[in-house]
């Protein structure tokens, strides 16, 4: 049996956001039971390629390649010319031929380039078991930011209906699916929600630096009128639905206010170089705001601020999960969010202070009641110490059952 895995996303630059993290934990994790096969979508000659050593290092590697900061890491190497120069360096995989009936191809990340009409063809021919992971619906129902863009996501919806097993990631994600399905008269193909793990892990091995000075008495601590003590993270993509505006509005009117902390925004800009974010950043620091746009960082960065912040915000519209909640929670921080669908998902079982955080008056209410009261900032620091999520083992372990993968040890046992 092999495993054909697409990693077409997390093979051909840096960029490392939720889905491609998990993409490359997933790969790395599937290598330690069975042999994995993983192959990239080249866009110019629209059809898999194999990993040259170059794909291969940024799947298991990526900050190895460029550990740099940056604001659109996939402007190197998701280019045109350089998928031309894989299109004649790498070798086409015939799917046909490739992949049997006793094998396995498995897709863990969104796709909406031209395999959403390539791969309906490939997938009703093959016998073998398809199984893919399905994150979010959100481009479907944000219409209010993203317009009308059933044009381009029914395709991939309606190639999901093909595989054997789609693996959500929240209930939100399967209802969304399943209400998608029925509206475009799709057959429905059998689904489960399966919620990504808590562990945070850096992706080549290294060991975790060290705690900063006074780290895990935070919670013991009172509002301080030193800046650099009251840090606040917000983790995430420059996407409209991750309402940074809203959020920066919130900021200024506390800052206003004469409230002492500084705001950390981590992840790379998909809009235009001068998006109306960018633009509302530099007119915040040219006014002497203590505010930071570390953008694109390899997975230390992003540790160090996790455990220096004295609590994350993350006032996204909407989310297939919400990662970086679960991830500041793992780190023993509280999280301002909002509650609704996956986020409420990941948000009631304590350590979150729920806003409505389409208002910038009720989310700045909810920073300033972080930083100020002492009595709530406890409280949800002592429920984010008890939250508990899934390992890496365990979300493994049940992903090798979907994928009908039987292990060393599970051959043994039955012989």
């Amino acid at each position: 049996m092999k495993m054909f895995i697409d990693v077409t996303s997390s093979c051909r630059s840096v960029q490392n956001t939720g889905m491609q993290r998990m993409t490359r934990k997933i790969f790395g994790e599937l290598c330690r039971f069975t042999d994995v096969y993983p192959i990239s979508w080249n866009t110019v000659g629209n059809f898999y390629t194999e990993l040259g050593a170059t794909e291969y290092r940024l799947l298991t590697d990526p900050f190895g390649v460029n550990p740099h900061p940056m604001a659109r890491p996939e402007w190197r190497g998701e280019d045109p010319l350089t998928e031309l120069w894989r299109l004649l360096r790498r070798r086409r995989i015939n799917m046909n031929d490739e992949i049997g009936s006793k094998d396995v191809f498995f897709v863990p990340d969104i796709f909406r380039d031209r395999r959403r009409k390539a791969l309906p063809h490939f997938l009703e021919r093959i016998r073998a078991r398809k199984v893919a992971i399905f994150h979010d619906a959100t481009d479907l129902r944000l219409t209010s930011v993203y317009g009308d863009r059933s044009r381009k996501s029914r395709p991939y919806l309606e190639a999901l209906a093909l595989f054997d097993l789609v693996i959500c990631v929240s209930n939100e994600a399967r209802d969304d699916l399943h209400y998608f399905w029925q509206k475009y008269g799709c057959e429905p193909a059998k689904t489960c929600v399966e919620p990504w793990p808590g562990e945070f892990e850096s992706f080549a091995g290294e060991a975790d630096p060290p705690p900063p000075t006074g780290y895990g008495v935070a919670s013991s601590l009172p509002y301080s009128q030193n800046t650099s003590s009251n840090l606040v993270v917000y983790v995430s993509s420059f996407h409209g639905r991750k309402n940074h505006l809203t959020l920066l509005c919130a900021a200024e009117k506390l800052w206003q206010q004469g409230l002492k902390f500084e705001l950390k925004l981590i992840g790379r800009n998909v809009g235009a170089p001068f998006n109306s974010i960018v633009r509302e950043i530099w007119k915040l620091r040219m006014r002497g705001r203590p505010l930071r746009w570390l953008r694109h960082v390899d997975d230390q960065t992003l540790l160090r601020a996790y455990r220096d912040c004295r609590f994350t915000v993350y006032p996204s519209l909407m989310e297939g999960f919400g990662l970086p909640i679960a991830e500041s929670l793992a780190h023993e921080k509280p999280c301002v969010c909002g509650g609704n669908g996956a986020l409420g998902e990941i948000a009631q079982g304590g350590g979150c202070l729920i806003v409505d955080q389409t208002s910038e008056d009720a989310l700045a209410a909810g920073i300033k009641k972080l930083l100020t009261d002492q009595e709530t900032y406890a409280r949800l620091t002592r429920e984010a110490r008890t939250r508990t999520f899934r390992s890496w083992s365990d979300y493994t372990q049940k992903l090798l059952e979907y994928l009908c993968v039987t292990t060393p040890r599970e051959s043994a046992t039955a012989v």
